[in-house]
């Protein structure tokens, strides 16, 4: 593949593909070439998720009430399950980080919008409370 020169202000590289393009790796795997992208998300990952800790959502099926956040709530058959030994509470934090990537990366621009408000108001209120108490 084409590549250009180092540069000298910030001894990076200069991009020189255009188009997206997969390239196997002699040892297995794929590569995917995605010039000017900084980030991909992967959306709609909940069906994956529930396969993978299909163990998990069994047990919270369980739970005394459908709204369980399975973080030490009475009545929750998770951490019940933890507190047996047959749930590695590891797994557990795994599969709650995936939860939220997962709704974090599905989100629609309005939910998106109306997280980044909810967050700006908060900082203000913390930021006016700060300050008040600071004054005498």
């Amino acid at each position: 593949m084409a590549t250009a020169a180092i540069r000298d202000d910030d001894a990076k590289g200069r991009h020189t593909t255009t188009h997206r393009q997969l390239i196997r790796i002699p040892d297995g795997g794929w590569l995917m070439d995605t010039p000017g992208m900084r980030e991909l998300r992967l959306t709609e990952a909940a069906a994956g998720i529930a396969a993978t800790f299909d163990d998990i959502d069994s047990l919270a099926q369980g739970c005394r009430f459908g709204d369980c956040r399975h973080e030490g709530e009475h009545g929750c058959a998770v951490g019940a399950a933890i507190a047996e030994g047959s749930l590695d509470p590891g797994r557990l934090r795994r599969w709650q980080k995936l939860m939220r990537e997962d709704r974090y990366n599905s989100e629609t621009l309005a939910e998106a919008h109306a997280r980044r408000r909810a967050f700006g108001r908060l900082t203000r209120e913390a930021s006016r409370f700060r300050r008040d108490r600071r004054q005498p």
